[in-house]
């Protein structure tokens, strides 16, 4: 309820996620990499930039926004389902149909 508690609760839900899946987001490739963003895009309604910015502050995103270009990425990115996303969308249908 107050931004002291709230930042509480993130850092222990940060480092159980750390715990769970760190391992294997820093073996990503950079393709899996642009595809995650997308995904989290997808799922949260937010891009992963404005995550990280509300989650870790606007120096973190910043920082991490600057990271992923270099790799030739961006947490920006948002997704799209009817133009550039279409068939990660389709594919995405598919295994929700449970045709994969």
């Amino acid at each position: 309820k107050t931004d002291k508690e709230r930042k509480a609760y993130a850092k222990i839900a940060e480092k159980e996620l750390r715990d769970e899946y760190e391992g294997e987001l820093t073996n990503l490739t950079i393709s899996q990499g642009k595809l995650l963003i997308k995904l989290i895009d997808r799922e949260t309604g937010q891009t992963t930039y404005a995550l990280v910015k509300e989650l870790r502050g606007a120096f973190q995103a910043v920082f991490w926004q600057t990271i992923a270009k270099i790799f030739g990425s961006n947490l920006k990115s948002v997704y799209d389902p009817k133009g550039e996303d279409a068939q990660i969308e389709e594919i995405l249908q598919y295994i929700l149909k449970g045709y994969y």
